[in-house]
């Protein structure tokens, strides 16, 4: 029963994630002011019947119901990965602590990936909500000593890797993998690390190849996002953790 439940609360918190997205990175907006939506094109306030997740994308067939103005694919998609990743977490969790973790660190995800992908930043608050969830996982989950280690290892590398080549890594990157640390152990930080690099150079060289110009800047965190929030989810199951 637990599970639906959850299938039904991803729904929820993935339409509060979007407008999260949309107003988060513009000075001036408050997140819950005004407690509703508009469309962002022509400023009309949507109506409940408009605003039920992925269901009322499909109705409207994507666009504005005033202007007809086309909604982006970004609103359905943070919804349906939201309500999965809820209905996984329901699924995988022990307990409700460690399902409420695993979600904080979903949404920040989530968050993240998309408005590092436009602005190139990181906000300050997924941060911190991400560090919280993953101590809160260290401690259920018992890694001890482990998380720790991979704390020091994960910061001193990446501070390292930022020092040597000017650049190369940025402070909000360092931090969200070490936020992500004390839940991964030291093997699963070193399996996001690798895996966050692999999935970007898939990326850039499949779409951006011909566009791409040295000391071009990355953002990284779309990619340790998505892969860290995987890894969080299953680094108790994979071999040698």
């Amino acid at each position: 029963m637990w599970n639906y439940l959850a299938l039904g609360l991803g729904m929820i918190i993935g339409s509060f994630l979007n407008v999260v997205i949309y107003r988060l990175p513009k000075e001036g907006l408050s997140v819950v002011n005004p407690p509703y939506s508009v469309c962002p094109s022509c400023g009309y306030k949507i109506r409940w019947y408009d605003n039920v997740p992925i269901l009322s994308y499909i109705l409207l067939t994507g666009r504005c119901r005033n202007c007809k103005t086309r909604i982006s694919l970004r609103y359905p998609f943070v919804e349906m990965c939201c309500t999965a990743g809820f209905f996984i977490n329901a699924v995988l969790s022990e307990n409700f602590l460690e399902f409420t973790a695993l979600s904080v660190i979903l949404s920040c995800s989530l968050i993240i990936a998309f408005i590092d992908a436009k602005y190139m930043l990181i906000p300050d608050v997924t941060l911190i909500l991400t560090a919280a969830a993953s101590v809160t996982l260290w401690i259920t989950r018992g890694m001890a000593v482990q998380g720790l280690v991979a704390v020091a290892i994960v910061f001193s590398l990446l501070s390292l890797v930022s020092f040597l080549f000017k650049g190369g890594m940025g402070s909000g990157d360092i931090i969200l993998l070490t936020s992500l640390a004390p839940s991964l152990g030291i093997l699963g930080s070193l399996y996001t690390i690798a895996g966050s690099s692999i999935l970007a150079l898939l990326v850039l060289i499949i779409f951006f190849r011909n566009k791409l110009k040295l000391g071009t800047k990355i953002p990284f965190g779309v990619f340790i996002a998505p892969v860290g929030y995987v890894f969080v989810l299953t680094v108790k199951y994979l071999p040698g953790v």
